[in-house]
Parts: structure tokens; C-alpha cells; sequence
């Protein structure tokens, strides 16, 4: 049996080494890069606090998971610090992880396709009312509908935005999901052996992957392709912005870097004349 861990010590544990290690191996960018990626990086654990608070609170109240006698120390709207934590802490590994993979943001044609992005608000809708029915058939879908239906508003909204960029650049946001969220599984499945937290059998669904709760595997994946297409969306929209701001150059020109030779001023002198 191991030892069981309060919330603070398992991030000390499995979280702030992880968070130290990607920030000394992250890429290092020029200024305008630096500045922007850092700002993603906020405005994404902003919107981390803002939109999750309410239904992991919700959740908690409801007994979909709890933590052992003596493992939190300080609760806030019935979440621990430690779950607060949380909120930042997975978005700045996945969103170091991110970048030390690589992504390119730059706007090309075709991104605004609307194809993609119907498709995509038509699926983030359908979430939403899937996971709403789930929650309704029975107790044990609770977590489970619950985050389809939490996860639906932000798929449709960013899909709405970046569907066409989003689906030329699949390898790069499911590696940058799947990488972090793998680590995460890891570190949740050892909290569940140690007691730090267990999650309710009347509310969930009993299916398990070498005992990592289903729901617990697609938060984290969740989580983790919602925080890496903000990211990727956010530095595209600049580059899209960037490039509106060049009135003077044509479509064809914003995407060829070589520059036109000036056109001849005919009132200048011809200096193979003269």
C-alpha cells in the first residue's frame, strides 16, 4: 500500500518538477514570439479558473470524487487549493509541451473554409445535448455527461473560429494533447493507488483502463486539446491580424515573403542616359 500523499505534496511530487524541467528545456523565441506565447499562456489560465471552477464545484458537491482525511488543507467553494493548482499547473506543462513540439500559426488560405467550422459548432452542440441526456439516463453517467457537455461550448467556439487551420494541423495538436495528458494519467492513477483521491462507484461508470477511470482519462485529454488549440488559435488569429494590417499588399502577396522590385518613377532621371 503506498503511502498516502496530501494534494500540496503530490504536486511537490509529480507536478512542480515537471513544470521546472519543461521551462528550462522550453524554446527559446525572439521577443515578439516570447511576448505573445506568454501572453496565451495567461489568458489561457485565466479562462481555466473562470470556466472550471463552477463545474468542478459542482461535481465535488454532487460526491463525484473526494479526497482522503487530511490530504486538503484549505477548500474554496468546496475545491481544494490543490485542485486550484491543478487548473494552472496542467496548463503550463501542456502548454510548455506545446511548445517544445513545434506549432506554426501562421494564416493561410483556406483556414476560414466553413466546412470545417460547421462541422465543428455542429459537434460541440451535439456534445453539449449528449452529455446533458447522459447525465439523465442514469446516476453513474454523472461524470462522464458532465464533462461531455462542460467540453462542448469550448469545442464548438473554437472550431466556429479556426476550424480550417485546425484540421490541416491534426498531428500537431493531438501529439501536443496526448504527450502531457499521458503524464497526467500516470500521476492520477498513482494519487487513486495512494487514497489522495477516489472517485464515487454510484457516480461514474465502473470502466477502467489498468485502473485509471475512463472519466479520469478523457478529462485529462479534454483538458488538454481545449488549453492546446487556445494556444495554437490565439497566435494564429495575431498572424491573421498581422496580415490584415498590410493594405497595400494583395492575398498572393501576404503569403510570398520575396518583395516586389519598386516600379520605375518616370519623373526620375535615366542614369544609362545622362
Amino acid at each position: 500500500m503506498l503511502p498516502t500523499l496530501t494534494y500540496l505534496q503530490f504536486h511537490l511530487v509529480f507536478s512542480l518538477p515537471v513544470v521546472a524541467a519543461l521551462w528550462y528545456l522550453a524554446p527559446r523565441y525572439d521577443v515578439v514570439r516570447r511576448r505573445r506565447a506568454t501572453a496565451g499562456i495567461a489568458i489561457l489560465v485565466a479562462i481555466a479558473y473562470v470556466y472550471t471552477t463552477p463545474w468542478i464545484s459542482y461535481m465535488i458537491r454532487r460526491g463525484a470524487w473526494w479526497y482522503a482525511d487530511g490530504a486538503v488543507l484549505v477548500r474554496a467553494l468546496s475545491i481544494p487549493l490543490g485542485e486550484y493548482l491543478f487548473f494552472a499547473i496542467q496548463t503550463v506543462v501542456t502548454a510548455f509541451a506545446l511548445h517544445l513540439i513545434g506549432f506554426d500559426p501562421t494564416f493561410r488560405e483556406g483556414d476560414y473554409d466553413r466546412g470545417p467550422r460547421i462541422a465543428g459548432v455542429v459537434a460541440g452542440v451535439a456534445m453539449v445535448a449528449g452529455g446533458l441526456w447522459l447525465v439523465t439516463l442514469d446516476p453513474s453517467y454523472l461524470y462522464l455527461g458532465g464533462l461531455i457537455a462542460w467540453v462542448g461550448p469550448v469545442f464548438a467556439l473554437q472550431w466556429a473560429v479556426g476550424g480550417g487551420y485546425l484540421i490541416r494541423t491534426p498531428r500537431m495538436w493531438l501529439a501536443a494533447t496526448l504527450i502531457p495528458a499521458a503524464y497526467f494519467w500516470i500521476a492520477d492513477r498513482i494519487a487513486i493507488a495512494m487514497g489522495t483521491w477516489q472517485l464515487s462507484a454510484e457516480l461514474t461508470t465502473g470502466v477502467a483502463v489498468l485502473g485509471l477511470p475512463i472519466e479520469e482519462m478523457l478529462f485529462f485529454a479534454s483538458a488538454g486539446v481545449m488549453t492546446v488549440n487556445g494556444l495554437v488559435l490565439f497566435e494564429w488569429v495575431l498572424d491573421w491580424n498581422d496580415r490584415r494590417g498590410r493594405p497595400t499588399e494583395s492575398a498572393a502577396d501576404a503569403f510570398d515573403p520575396t518583395p516586389e522590385p519598386p516600379e520605375p518613377d518616370p519623373e526620375s532621371p535615366d542614369p544609362v542616359n545622362d
